[in-house]
């Protein structure tokens, strides 16, 4: 059962991120491994739910109004991106750059919303998740905020050091310097061509995500670092607030 399920969300994942450009049962068949009639066993059960629709026989299929619709329900039946999304669309325009929040799930990292305002940049999220935990700002922060069991868990799933942030190559500082992240209440580095930063995310003083922010390197200057920290850090303790509750004792 589990492997049937594996197979379906592995198509429908597919289908998903190459939408609006169509796959078809052959392609799909090559990309996950599949066998030619399993996957048109699947593909037939996830067009007569309305996950998919066919363009034609010969183009293949794109992602279907059951998607969208589900899509449109987990924004905004989500408690967070209710709070999160105007002050992120906000933010961005502030800072005019890219502004997200993300979260960690078994290993992945998911970006939740985007919003980027620097009209000299393009930024595409080409999947739905992404293996860079250690990679990115967010990530890191994540990682400050989990256990010491895990941290090394995640960080030895790495598969290439290579993509780690230089500071986190060395496994017996790992805890050290996430200590240190926890304890700035934020993160932020050079990375390649662009500066990265990270602020914590809170429901009731718990950690629920992460804010990122990123930038061209030319405007990775000790200012605009500053501006970053009050703006988007404003952000973070802003969305943090609204999704707290006080509890009035006496």
């Amino acid at each position: 059962m589990i492997k049937v399920l594996d197979k379906t969300f592995g198509i429908l994942e597919t289908i998903v991120r190459a939408t609006p450009h169509p796959m078809g049962p052959m392609a799909l068949a090559e990309a996950l491994e599949l066998n030619r009639a399993t996957c048109s066993r699947i593909l037939k059960m996830l067009l007569e739910s309305g996950y998919i629709v066919q363009v034609s026989r010969q183009a293949g299929y794109v992602a279907g109004p059951r998607i969208l619709t589900l899509s449109n329900m987990a924004m905004f039946q989500s408690a967070l991106l209710k709070k999160a999304v105007p002050v992120i669309d906000r933010t961005a325009e502030a800072v005019r750059d890219s502004v997200l929040i993300s979260q960690i799930y078994a290993g992945e990292r998911y970006v939740l919303y985007l919003r980027n305002c620097n009209p000299d940049r393009t930024i595409r999220l080409a999947a739905p998740s992404f293996h860079d935990i250690y990679a990115t700002a967010t990530g890191v922060m994540e990682m400050a905020y989990r256990s010491s069991a895990e941290q090394l868990t995640h960080y030895d799933a790495v598969r290439e050091r290579k993509n780690i942030l230089p500071e986190f190559r060395e496994r017996e500082n790992l805890h050290a310097l996430l200590e240190r992240v926890r304890g700035n209440g934020m993160y932020h580095t050079r990375k390649g061509d662009q500066g990265i930063f990270a602020f914590p995310v809170f429901s009731n003083r718990r950690f629920l995500a992460s804010l990122g922010c990123s930038m061209p390197v030319a405007k990775y200057t000790a200012e605009h670092i500053e501006e970053i920290k009050r703006i988007v850090g404003g952000a973070a303790s802003e969305i943090s607030a609204s999704l707290s509750t006080i509890d009035s004792i006496g």
